[in-house]
């Protein structure tokens, strides 16, 4: 994923299916004075339509999410790597990164207490 969306070359079910398969990312949610970031493992949800993801307790999310549900952005990198200037084989160019990402936004909110037990043995 690019923010130029001249640069998105992939459906949102491939996006998808590539972040599903990796099954790891960063979680961020905005906080004052600065947005709040976690490294989870996650699994799509037994609907189909939800991701599923576990913080502990003492996460500054976790007990964001005590009292509200927020909106948040999944983050799930892939493959990535510097490509030279020389590659290209013309004078006058820049170097780039390639890299593969995939940006998954929902509303992020805590579930009860007893769905917790199934949650962690499907994770």
């Amino acid at each position: 994923m690019h923010p130029n969306p001249i640069y998105r070359q992939t459906e949102a079910e491939r996006s998808l299916e590539f972040a599903l398969a990796a099954g790891f990312g960063q979680i961020m949610v905005s906080a004052d004075p600065v947005p709040l970031v976690a490294h989870i493992p996650f699994l799509q949800g037994q609907q189909g339509d939800e991701i599923e993801l576990h913080l502990v307790r003492s996460n500054p999310i976790a007990r964001l999410l005590q009292n509200i549900q927020t909106p948040a952005k999944l983050s799930v990198s892939g493959p990535h790597g510097y490509i030279s200037p020389d590659w290209y084989g013309v004078k006058d160019q820049v170097p780039t990164w390639n890299y593969v990402a995939v940006h998954l936004s929902g509303t992020l909110r805590m579930l009860k207490h007893d769905q917790l037990l199934a949650l962690l043995d499907r994770l």
